[in-house]
């Protein structure tokens, strides 16, 4: 089974050096499969000075905000291709082993190969990972009911469907809770491998999206959320975060109850 791998980045030319590529290079993925979209072009000698080891490949796209990037890469593959995207700041993956240890996971290239097997075997085009790294909470096994599928590590069969892209005008940000809403109501279930999480810092790491995310940014994906989605999220007031969240639910059912 054949896949590629995409890397979006900006501002982090050292960063994912130090990281993203150095739990990389403990694995066996195939360096010639990585792909890495520049947003900004006059960073690219950074880049190739930074990766002059890895044979990877470098795309620049001029495309400033994380939901044109990631639409740039669906249009970039071809149709049909399978595509794993990999954030530029992640520290590892890891994966369960009981409820208080976790293990690096070395053999992504076989997790993803697994995960794609997995994942189109049951219909779902959109797999993905637990998103908060706790053994405890982590499980083993696979789950295809709504689940937030986060964007620092997943895969997608590259169909160019519109469920693949998501909203740019306005650019509000929480893409990858737009993107895991279209792909559940579009193929009724998504797949997340719920024994394995990144390790990584969220809304900590210079570069990225952090050059332009603000608490006004975040507030208006959100409202956006609601607005275009009310059946399938809520605002989350649970998690303790300065920046506004929302929570993945499927409320059709209770909305027709409600409606009879």
């Amino acid at each position: 089974m054949k896949y590629k791998i995409a890397i979006p980045s900006i501002a982090r030319a050292e960063t994912i050096y130090k990281k993203t590529f150095n739990y990389l290079s403990k694995t066996n993925i195939d360096f010639k499969n990585v792909y890495i979209f520049l947003s900004d072009g006059k960073e690219e000698n950074d880049y190739k000075q930074s990766l002059k080891d890895f044979p990877v490949n470098f795309i620049v796209t001029e495309r400033k905000h994380v939901n044109t990037q990631r639409n740039y890469i669906c249009d970039y593959f071809n149709k049909d291709e399978l595509i794993c995207g990999i954030d530029d700041d992640i520290d590892s993956l890891q994966t369960k082993i009981n409820d208080k240890k976790t293990v690096e996971l070395q053999d992504l290239d076989g997790f993803i190969k697994n995960a794609f097997e997995i994942s189109q075997n049951s219909k779902c085009d959109l797999w993905g990972v637990n998103p908060v790294l706790n053994p405890f909470f982590l499980k083993h096994n696979v789950s295809f009911n709504l689940k937030y599928i986060v964007a620092c590590f997943y895969g997608w069969k590259n169909t160019k469907h519109q469920k693949s892209y998501v909203s740019t005008n306005p650019e509000y940000g929480k893409e990858d809770y737009e993107r895991s809403i279209k792909y559940y109501k579009n193929d009724g279930g998504v797949a997340r491998f719920n024994y394995v999480a990144p390790k990584t810092k969220y809304y900590s790491e210079d570069g990225g999206i952090q050059t332009y995310r603000t608490i006004e940014y975040e507030e208006k994906a959100v409202k956006w959320l609601l607005e275009t989605f009310p059946a399938f999220c809520k605002r989350n007031t649970a998690k303790k975060t300065k920046y506004p969240e929302v929570r993945l639910i499927d409320k059709r059912k209770k909305l027709k109850l409600k409606n009879k």
